[in-house]
């Protein structure tokens, strides 16, 4: 569970007493796990838990993930009535054998069933997660996973291309990574034709892989990306605040006991540079449509730019990577299926 933190109020009157430079939580995000396999007490608990530690802001966004199989009318009230307020839906695909690929523990009936419980439920700020770029996935397959999550009328679609990491099952595939190796281009296509169909269906895209409606852009999401302090209870959570990134144990069996003896269950703890800081800073900002006000990132961070990087920024704008506006270097579509790789060679060489 993440705990974002936004905005610094100034003053408060908390009970008669004046509270001067507190933070208030603006995002409360339980995922990361399944969290919908917890009791609507348990759920209530951990709120209640969390806001007897910390203070919120009166127009808090509180996302509950769910899993498809989870998902019942009832649970859906029940969230409603302790105070969740947006949902995020894993669903990755409506065809049986991109899920089975996946490993995912649902069937498409049930996906349409969940699908259809929250479209008629009191929550109606809610996400749906769909993949692509799935080997022996089509681009007609991904085509028609959009078209019905789109029938169902969601304010926000997320949509995430498969990544290939060595540690992972599918990264030790060798099959699977030869997959991916040759088609690069179809997994272009996808991309370009979904944030088109997206954008022409309402869903206009505010990140790499987010749509929404206006107004219904994930605050979880913005915060992350715009480089605000973030807090993460739980195994395998990071937390970032104070320019400090820490990251807690994975292991559930070792966070626990950890825990039990009063130890801070830590795996890593760093202490980012400024460097790391600008590099960051900028690979979220490009990362977002709105782009990067790159006046404004090299005088936060005393960077310097040559004849180099500027030439760089005209080369993306001619090839239709980016588009410059004003000081703001924004990304387009087909610029943001490379924006890691953009995001290097814009850093100056001497920082």
């Amino acid at each position: 569970m993440y705990s974002k933190i936004l905005e610094e109020k100034k003053q408060k009157v908390d009970g008669g007493k004046k509270l001067s430079g507190q933070k208030y939580l603006e995002s409360i995000y339980l995922g990361g796990g399944t969290p919908s396999r917890l009791s609507i007490p348990k759920v209530s608990e951990l709120l209640k838990y969390v806001r007897d530690h910390f203070p919120w802001s009166e127009n808090i966004e509180i996302t509950f993930e769910m899993n498809p199989e989870d998902v019942t009318p009832e649970y859906l009230d029940d969230l409603a009535k302790i105070g969740v307020n947006r949902l995020s839906l894993g669903g990755q695909s409506f065809q049986t054998s991109t899920l089975g690929k996946l490993g995912r523990c649902h069937t498409v009936s049930e996906l349409r069933c969940a699908c259809e419980a929250i479209a008629n439920s009191p929550l109606n700020n809610w996400n749906i997660d769909l993949m692509f770029g799935i080997p022996e996935q089509s681009i007609a397959m991904i085509k028609k996973d959009v078209e019905e999550a789109l029938s169902y009328k969601p304010p926000h679609i997320s949509l995430y291309g498969l990544e290939i990491h060595e540690r992972t099952p599918f990264g030790q595939n060798a099959k699977i990574r030869k997959w991916v190796t040759e088609h690069q281009e179809q997994y272009e296509k996808m991309y370009l034709w979904a944030t088109d169909r997206l954008e022409k269906a309402g869903l206009l895209q505010y990140e790499v892989s987010n749509f929404s409606k206006k107004g219904n852009e994930g605050r979880n999401n913005l915060l992350v990306w715009s480089g605000q302090d973030y807090l993460g209870f739980g195994a395998g959570a990071h937390s970032f605040k104070e320019q400090t990134r820490r990251g807690n144990i994975r292991s559930i069996k070792s966070y626990l006991n950890l825990l039990e003896k009063r130890t801070l269950p830590t795996e890593f703890k760093e202490q980012l540079t400024t460097t790391q800081l600008a590099t960051e800073f900028l690979m979220l900002g490009l990362r977002r449509s709105e782009g990067v006000n790159l006046d404004n990132w090299l005088n936060r961070f005393g960077l310097h730019w040559g004849t180099q990087e500027e030439k760089y920024v005209h080369s993306l704008c001619e090839q239709g990577y980016a588009i410059r506006k004003g000081s703001s270097l924004c990304l387009t579509p087909k610029g943001m299926l490379i924006a890691d790789r953009i995001t290097v060679q814009l850093m100056p060489s001497d920082s």
